[in-house]
């Protein structure tokens, strides 16, 4: 219940006046529909009683139906129009306050969430909430005005006859709210298996390329259909309970007017008398039964409809603890309170005994002391799984140390804003993601609006130079999706160009050159030493060339850093350092140099 009223208090507190005004159009709406029963009732009454003459009368009676009939349109209108107005806006500001959370959410709240759930979320649930909405106010105020309405006038009008059809309601109102109990059970189901769902298509349409060089076209049909016959058979399952649930109210009424026509006939014989041939009626008339039956027509109206809200409600209830959840989410990684914007720093690196975990028992890194001085460079180095990807990421803060501390220039790093923090802190990733964008746009992603010639002297440091050149609108063409017009080495190169262009005085190269030629490596090193020199660089490689030019090397192991010095030192001691460097590092370089020399040749010929 607490969800459904918070969804309905986010309307009524931001769209007071529409709601009012939706107010006044169910009053219209429902005001006129309770008129047409009762004057449908008095010309009924007229056509028995009417002799010659009393035909204008008719004519009157007609006039009104007709005009009462007409209002009612007109508001119904209102109230439609008001109602789908306002559930849109619900859905317009859920959907931004949802995608702004999440902008904001920790890498580690990521880590546990499948892409497809938060997919599903912004669409499937956020649209049964704005159903919910759209039914829930308003019109919720239009089933309450024409339940109290009806059954105040049918009590008025014959006590008898009112109780017995207001008899059915609590009996039809008790198998609506059991119904919506176990819906909402199924719609919870239903969303989940949905996100499911959309998460096998969200990864099959990444990794469409993978699945065709399998041939695992068949594999992934069938995995899709496996997930697809559950959501469906829960959605069918929902369904039939809520068709179970309608059919039983549209029975109760027919078997309730079925009651009162014969209740209410026996009445108006009983009660009719004739005198000097003209015919009375001391009890129920004919007309008044008319109404009644009219009446208990409309009643099915707002219990029909209580039967939806009840369905909307219990299906609103999962959606919106699924998107509440997300909203209500705290994240561990968050500006602080007292957190400043410190401006450029001067790139003075400490890591105090630093640990930490990702799932809070096995530690990722164990207690890491180094202390980096402005400009200098170190490389991080070890087998995968060793440590130095999440060493690296604590300086950003994508993650908070569990222990420890970690400041720049002597302070700690939560002390930053996070927009202050991450402006001084570049970093190349080993998985690259390209926007749907020009190559200007991509490149000055985070530098938005950055003067052309800054961009064009990134992309000439990154060595793009000459790819962009051969493009047909150059820096203003369109990359596809992901950067599927891009080789690997090029989409290394573009982020490359994205980070120098912000020009942080920290900087973290995370395997940044793994998809490019040598060749071109060469160069881009060549062209980067300038660009280096004086910034605090971090840099995770395999390449020899890159690690002897470090001023420090760190070598991890298993969460720790095991060895540290520079390069002819570490080869000294026989250690992992050397062991890496003769079955890694050593005939890579060999490997590389050779490419070089062959790509050097090339351009010498050409």
């Amino acid at each position: 219940m607490r969800v459904l009223l918070r969804i309905l208090g986010l309307v009524y507190r931001k769209y007071p006046y529409r709601i009012l005004a939706g107010y006044i159009a169910v009053l219209g709406s429902a005001g006129t529909a309770l008129v047409i029963p009762r004057v449908l009732g008095t010309s009924v009454n007229q056509v028995l009683g009417s002799r010659e003459g009393d035909v204008n009368q008719l004519y009157t009676l007609a006039g009104v139906l007709l005009l009462a009939g007409l209002g009612r349109g007109l508001f119904r209108l209102a109230e439609n129009y008001l109602a789908e107005g306002l559930s849109q806006r619900l859905a317009y500001d859920l959907r931004n306050a949802y995608y702004a959370k999440l902008q904001h959410l920790s890498f580690a709240f990521h880590d546990r969430q499948s892409t497809g759930s938060l997919m599903s979320r912004a669409t499937a649930d956020v649209e049964g909430l704005r159903n919910f909405a759209n039914m829930g106010g308003i019109r919720a105020a239009f089933v309450l005005i024409m339940f109290v309405g009806i059954s105040t006038i049918m009590l008025i009008t014959d006590v008898k006859l009112g109780l017995i059809g207001l008899a059915f309601v609590p009996i039809l109102g008790f198998r609506s709210i059991s119904t919506s109990v176990t819906l909402r059970r199924i719609w919870l189901h239903v969303q989940e298996l949905t996100g499911q769902m959309v998460a096998v298509l969200q990864e099959n349409l990444i990794g469409n390329r993978v699945v065709r060089a399998f041939a695992a076209e068949e594999y992934e049909k069938r995995k899709f259909r496996a997930s697809h016959r559950k959501v469906t058979d829960a959605r069918f399952r929902a369904e039939r309970k809520w068709a179970g649930n309608f059919a039983t109210l549209n029975f109760g009424f027919i078997l309730a007017t079925g009651v009162m026509l014969w209740v209410g006939g026996q009445e108006v014989l009983d009660g009719r008398v004739v005198t000097n041939g003209e015919v009375q009626y001391t009890g129920l008339n004919p007309g008044e039964l008319t109404s009644f039956l009219f009446y208990m027509g409309l009643l099915t109206m707002p219990v029909r409809m209580l039967g939806w809200m009840v369905n909307n409600a219990s299906r609103a209830s999962s959606c919106g603890q699924r998107i509440f959840e997300i909203l209500d989410a705290d994240s561990p990684v968050r500006d602080m309170p007292g957190a400043r914007n410190t401006g450029r720093v001067q790139g003075r690196v400490i890591f105090d005994h630093v640990s930490f975990s990702y799932n809070g028992t096995i530690p990722a890194l164990n207690d890491v002391s180094v202390e980096v001085e402005p400009g200098q460079m170190v490389a991080l180095l070890g087998r995968p799984g060793s440590g130095k990807t999440t060493f690296a990421q604590l300086l950003p803060r994508f993650y908070d140390v569990s222990s420890g501390s970690l400041t720049i220039d002597g302070l700690d790093v939560r002390e930053f804003t996070l927009d202050s923090l991450r402006d001084n802190v570049g970093i190349v990733q080993q998985d690259v993601f390209i926007h749907s964008a020009t190559v200007r746009e991509n490149i000055s992603y985070g530098q938005v609006g950055a003067p052309l010639e800054k961009v064009e002297d990134a992309a000439r440091i990154a060595q793009m130079q000459d790819f962009i050149g051969s493009l047909p609108k150059q820096f203003d063409s369109p990359i596809g999706e992901r950067g599927v017009s891009l080789s690997g080495g090029q989409k290394q190169r573009l982020s490359i160009a994205r980070t120098i262009l912000r020009d942080p005085p920290i900087l973290i190269l995370d395997d940044s050159t793994s998809s490019i030629d040598a060749y071109t490596e060469h160069r881009l090193h060549e062209a980067m030493e300038t660009v280096l020199q004086g910034r605090t660089t971090f840099i995770i490689t395999h390449r020899l060339s890159a690690i002897r030019k470090a001023d420090l090397i760190l070598v991890f192991q298993s969460g720790r850093i095991v060895e540290r010095g520079v390069h002819d030192e570490l080869m000294a001691r026989n250690g992992l350092y050397r062991d890496l460097y003769e079955s890694q590092l050593r005939p890579q370089e060999e490997t590389a140099l050779h490419e070089a020399k062959l790509a050097a040749q090339r351009g010498a010929d050409l």
